[in-house]
């Protein structure tokens, strides 16, 4: 149990709850700082994209969202919306990660800084962000359907889910980051084809039922099919299929706060 104790700290950061609640809001602040529309950006940039890529794909590609009466612009951009917020928030968190620990030396060399932090922060501030698209992303809704269902509710329990894996993924790649300087790149390459093999630009239900099953190793896949269903669909969520990617979520949240517990005492050393 006291080799355990570490992991306590990791899982419920309650003793630097004020650090975090700071660290979190200069993250965002800083984001936009001197920014003529500030946190305006936060909420233009999702738009802008859903705008282009919604131009290109009912425009020029003359796509239609598959199992839906409506095929409109409105409904192709409301769909296709919800699966950018997701892909977004993960991108964010993912893509940030390896280099997490690396660009902030003073931080590990001169000060004692609880480290294992920085990935609350960082899914803390992209948080922040996907929670506004998910507000623009509801009052479109409202304001295309008319109305919106108790269904709503379950959105909290979607973010509990996930939550867990995007901590894991910021404690193993951020530390493994310090060691491997490629990482970066290697995250990046990797994160683009799985922008377009995650349901984003068409439902899972689309694709043939053995590439369905292929679904189950895609991170966001779940995630962004439970969100349609409870915003657009006016449905619950799979709750089992949730239950199951809770389990698997947190042992990707031991298995990075375990390699990052593990590589840290020689962080200042490489660094």
């Amino acid at each position: 149990m006291v080799r355990l104790k570490w992991l306590k700290d990791y899982f419920t950061p309650v003793h630097h709850k004020g650090l975090l609640w700071q660290l979190v809001k200069r993250e965002i602040r800083q984001k936009f700082k001197g920014s003529w529309l500030g946190l305006g950006w936060a909420l233009l940039t999702p738009i802008a994209m859903l705008v282009v890529y919604t131009f290109v794909f009912r425009t020029v590609l003359n796509a239609k969202w598959p199992g839906n009466a409506a095929n409109t612009d409105a409904e192709f951009a409301l769909q296709l919306f919800c699966g950018l917020i997701v892909f977004t928030l993960f991108s964010e968190v993912v893509g940030r990660a390896p280099t997490l620990i690396s660009e902030q030396p003073n931080m590990v060399k001169k000060v004692i800084f609880p480290l294992s932090v920085l990935p609350w922060v960082s899914v803390g501030a992209s948080a922040f962000f996907a929670g506004l698209s998910l507000l623009v992303l509801i009052s479109a809704t409202l304001v295309t359907r008319g109305e919106l269902t108790i269904h709503l509710l379950a959105l909290p329990l979607i973010g509990i889910v996930f939550i867990p894996a995007l901590l894991g993924f910021g404690w193993l790649l951020s530390s493994l980051g310090v060691y491997m300087r490629d990482l970066g790149h290697i995250v990046g390459l990797v994160l683009t084809p799985l922008m377009f093999l995650s349901p984003i630009f068409y439902p899972t239900t689309a694709l043939p039922g053995f590439v369905q099953e292929f679904m189950l190793l895609n991170p966001l896949a779940l995630i962004i099919d439970s969100t349609r269903a409870v915003v657009l669909q006016a449905a619950w969520p799979d709750f089992v299929a949730l239950a199951v990617y809770l389990f698997v979520s947190i042992g990707i949240a031991l298995v990075g706060a375990a390699c990052f517990h593990k590589t840290r005492k020689g962080f200042a050393d490489v660094l």
